[in-house]
């Protein structure tokens, strides 16, 4: 499809859904684009909360690659999209700070030290996440020339910690990406420490349909009262 005609239809669609808002209903279409297996648990308890408030908004989920995720908003082919913050072009809004682990087994010359730093990772075996070094660099993380010996890249969540836990490698993931409990698996932080900040993103303020008003309002809203319950937690 032509990228003025899914400008064309973007708009039309927001046309509908903001008459239909005029007359107190909340109805239409909400393209969504995420990334597979990353912030899992952000983009489920925003989903559930926003189908509970407007049941009637059709959501459709498009998956891929980050960069695709940005194609796709600049080219409105989704209303919304799960990027990192802050986003170049676009209009991006933080929902979580999420600090960067080393995975090593517990057998591992690592697994005794603190701290790890990039330059330690070098000579290991390195488990690289389909999310790639696109998406870790822009999490703040510069390899330069520390650049790790890459020997696999998996995507699941479940294959990665199981080859860090036979000793195939070691990875690096941000927090919220892995499971609360994990058995056979250590946690290091890097020296100095990195994060990773998950925002969703809209193409432009003015140009944004109701349903993604509204999905930036609801997830708002769920990350504020996350943050209070880690808060509260500590």
């Amino acid at each position: 499809m032509l990228p003025h005609v899914r400008v064309i239809l973007a708009q039309t669609e927001a046309i509908e859904q903001k008459a239909k808002e005029a007359h107190g209903e909340a109805m239409g279409k909400l393209r969504l684009g995420s990334i597979p297996s990353v912030c899992l648990r952000l983009l489920a308890g925003v989903l559930t909360r926003f189908q509970a408030e407007y049941p009637d908004i059709e959501v459709v989920l498009f998956e891929g690659k980050l960069h695709e995720v940005y194609e796709w908003i600049i080219s409105s082919i989704i209303d919304v999209g799960l990027v990192l913050h802050p986003a170049k072009e676009i209009k991006s809004t933080l929902m979580s700070t999420s600090e960067l682990y080393v995975i090593v087994p517990p057998h591992h010359r690592l697994y005794t030290q603190g701290a790890v730093t990039l330059r330690e990772l070098r000579e290991e075996p390195f488990i690289m996440p389909r999310i790639g070094c696109a998406f870790l660099q822009q999490a703040g993380l510069e390899w330069g020339r520390t650049e790790p010996t890459i020997r696999y890249h998996a995507g699941d969540m479940t294959t990665i910690l199981a080859m860090v836990r036979e000793g195939l490698g070691v990875s690096l993931l941000p927090r919220m990406m892995l499971p609360e409990k994990m058995e056979g698996i250590a946690l290091l932080p890097l020296d100095p420490p990195r994060y990773m900040q998950p925002g969703f993103a809209i193409k432009s303020q003015d140009l944004a349909s109701p349903g993604a008003r509204w999905f930036l309002q609801t997830a708002v809203a769920w990350a504020q009262e996350q943050a209070s319950l880690s808060s509260a937690a500590k």
